[in-house]
């Protein structure tokens, strides 16, 4: 294998900042690397970026524990235990709304050329699918299929490190095997996400949309209520109301600090609480301080 012919990136964001670095300094020694300036493709830390970016390379991840948002082009994803996700060339994306003490995933990268002739070993077809496909491409893992890919992860990090040359069948069959998993997703139309959810998340950014409670918003899709519930915890992994006090929240913490005209109140209703009680609770479960502490805390930085 030319080594410089793949970049290869195992992310497990548990590490120490000491660990981080010495697997850096050996992936670019496996890779043939003098400096990490060399090759703009490879990242000097393994803390997901919360900024937009796009590579000019295929990025595959699955979600190994923890949750985060994975926003991809403009359309948030919950992305948790056993999520997966292929990054085409160009995809705009950002990893947000995680907690990295206990958040976890797994990277490989690829470019185009080489990763074309591993679709074209799945399936001639396969390449331009991917590549043409309308939406982001987000599935779910089988169990099974998560379970192998955590081990041979575990594997090519192992190898990795221990300079073994032999690295590249590992990476060639996790990469198969979420191929062929997507396939199996597509032929059967299973975890695969629908035009009426794939339409609504980009709404939810929305802070006049949020207003509406979940009734207004399941009638709005044509749901009754029973089915919007079922649906959206089926294809996203959490309850309905769970993710939107979550989105709410967050909108709420980008107004404390960006807009001091809007009173804690004026906020609470912008946002469909039902009152600034259960506003503070909410906004207090998520990010340990009470909507008041964390503006002053936020007022204080301007001066």
């Amino acid at each position: 294998m030319a080594k410089n012919s793949i970049i290869l990136g195992l992310t497990f964001h548990f590490f120490h900042d000491i660990i981080k670095k010495k697997l850096v300094n050996i992936m670019n020694a496996v890779l043939g690397i003098k400096s990490i300036e060399q090759n703009p493709y490879i990242s000097s830390s393994f803390t997901p970026p919360s900024y937009p970016h796009a590579h000019d390379f295929f990025e595959i991840s699955f979600c190994v524990k923890g949750y985060s948002l994975n926003t991809i082009n403009g359309t948030p994803f919950p992305f948790q235990n056993g999520t997966c996700v292929i990054l085409r060339p160009n995809d705009v994306h950002s990893l947000t709304n995680y907690d990295p003490k206990i958040y976890e995933h797994c990277d490989l990268y690829c470019f185009p050329e080489k990763f074309k002739r591993i679709c074209n070993a799945c399936h001639k077809d396969l390449y331009d699918a991917i590549l043409n496909h309308e939406s982001p491409i987000v599935f779910t893992l089988s169990n099974e299929i998560f379970n192998f890919l955590f081990d041979q992860s575990l594997l090519l990090k192992e190898m990795i490190a221990n300079d073994n040359h032999f690295f590249e069948t590992v990476y060639l069959s996790m990469i198969s095997t979420i191929l062929s998993q997507w396939i199996r997703n597509k032929i059967f139309q299973q975890n695969f996400t629908p035009e009426w959810l794939t339409e609504l998340l980009p709404k939810l950014n929305n802070v006049k949309f949020l207003q509406k409670n979940i009734t207004q918003i399941a009638q709005e899709i044509g749901f009754s209520l029973p089915y919007f519930s079922t649906q959206f915890k089926k294809y996203v992994g959490i309850s309905a109301i769970k993710y939107l006090t979550r989105k709410r929240v967050h909108l709420a913490k980008d107004l404390l600090a960006k807009d001091f005209n809007l009173s804690i109140l004026d906020i609470s209703g912008m946002l469909g609480f039902e009152n600034p009680s259960t506003f503070s609770k909410h906004f207090k479960q998520e990010f340990n301080l009470t909507p008041k502490e964390y503006r002053k805390i936020s007022q204080q930085k301007l001066y």
